[in-house]
């Protein structure tokens, strides 16, 4: 009979241990763009996350669970029910690239639409975008969920040549990467 010495053990107790979150975590980013027009900024991410969709909808359309998804996002407000289902909410968030960061405010209307998607209008002029509008759609993938996210922004202020679209393109996966790990995360504790 081998015998296998303590330390070996140990090393690989560790390296189990260690792969198990891992091998749970099977969120993934697809794509992600981001197109820059005449102020204006289109963005659009796709990512599968391996949670039902009904659990990936109610997670998204608990506001309080943004700040955990995104740490960009730094308040979400309630302010009113809208007539005929839907949320206006103030929000405030940070966006970091490299070494720019930039502080936004806003105020949008969050809907639920009847296919199931989830719509975001921003209310004109009430923060740092003249308008923009959002839009995620949740689609069977197996067993998990397809998560299309698809946004047209404009913003009041300037955005300096420093954060182009290539740099917004690259904020956008890191942030879509990690929405969908923590939608995955939350759906396996069933958090909610």
């Amino acid at each position: 009979m081998r015998k296998i010495c303590p330390a070996r053990i140990s090393a690989w107790l560790l390296l189990i241990a260690f792969s198990l979150p891992l091998a749970t975590q099977g969120a993934e980013v697809l794509d992600s763009s981001v197109k820059q027009q005449h102020g204006r900024y289109m963005m659009h991410s796709e990512s599968v996350v391996q949670a039902p969709v009904s659990k990936v909808r109610a997670l998204l359309m608990d506001y309080e669970n943004f700040l955990r998804l995104n740490p960009d996002i730094k308040r979400v407000e309630p302010m009113e029910h809208l007539d005929g289902g839907g949320t206006r909410m103030g929000v405030s968030s940070s966006l970091c690239i490299a070494v720019v960061c930039l502080h936004f405010d806003w105020v949008q209307d969050v809907r639920l639409l009847p296919r199931g998607d989830i719509a975001v209008t921003i209310v004109p002029n009430r923060g740092d975008f003249r308008k923009g509008n959002s839009r995620w759609r949740l689609l069977a993938n197996g067993g998990g969920t397809r998560l299309i996210f698809d946004a047209d922004l404009t913003p009041n202020q300037w955005f300096p040549p420093l954060i182009g679209s290539w740099m917004m393109k690259q904020k956008l996966y890191e942030e879509a990467s990690e929405i969908a790990h923590g939608l995955e995360r939350m759906a396996i504790s069933n958090c909610c």
